[in-house]
């Protein structure tokens, strides 16, 4: 089995060498691969999906706590839920036979396009100061651990015109994403919950090749 898994823009590509499934495999039995690629196409589709969703789900962690607080999103675990159900259906298998049956598998986008033009990835809000959109999703997906609001600062101070119960924006200073829920674009919640998923892929491609042609 060659693999060649570029973590960095988080595409994972695994070629299978059909030689390799059967060190006496014959090109008859080649056909037959060729004429099982739809029946492979959707296996893996289904197998692979459902490990990714079961990934994000059990790996992006609630947010809690101060950092709850500080991103000012009341329903931000909801919309979180949202963003997971999105990410695990935005994965791309594609099943080839040449030389080889190629099997390529991208996982999430470079730029996160599709997630970030979800309505719950925004949230628009009125204060007693005016109104704005908090562009949170962007913010823990991609933005890192920069300034994101400037000449103003997080205080934990409760108060009764907090969204989220546990503080408010104080004039001075500026204030980043809390350190454990930043993230950028090839490190973030999503990302480091699909650590080490190629081998998960690997054993699923293996067991589906091996319950399908044989």
């Amino acid at each position: 089995m060659e693999k060649n898994l570029d973590m960095t823009d988080i595409d994972y590509k695994i070629k299978i060498d059909a030689k390799r499934i059967s060190t006496d495999i014959s090109r008859d039995i080649f056909k037959v691969i060729k004429k099982a690629i739809p029946k492979i196409q959707s296996s893996l589709d289904s197998k692979i999906g459902n490990i990714i969703f079961q990934r994000l789900v059990t790996g992006v962690p609630t947010i809690s706590g101060r950092d709850y607080y500080e991103m000012g999103v009341p329903d931000i675990n909801q919309r979180l839920q949202s963003i997971i159900r999105a990410a695990s259906n935005t994965f791309k298998i594609q099943v080839r036979a040449g030389n080889l049956l190629s099997i390529n598998i991208g996982i999430l986008e470079d730029d996160y396009s599709q997630l970030l033009a979800l309505p719950e990835s925004v949230f628009p809000y009125i204060s007693a100061k005016g109104s704005g959109v908090l562009q949170w999703l962007r913010w823990i997906l991609i933005e890192g651990n920069g300034p994101i609001i400037r000449d103003f600062e997080y205080a934990p101070t409760p108060s009764r015109f907090s969204r989220t119960g546990g503080g408010v924006m104080l004039r001075g200073g500026t204030w980043s994403v809390p350190p454990s829920i930043a993230g950028t674009a090839q490190d973030n919640i999503l990302t480091r919950s699909l650590q080490d998923i190629e081998k998960d892929i690997e054993k699923i491609i293996t067991q589906e090749l091996q319950r399908i042609i044989t």
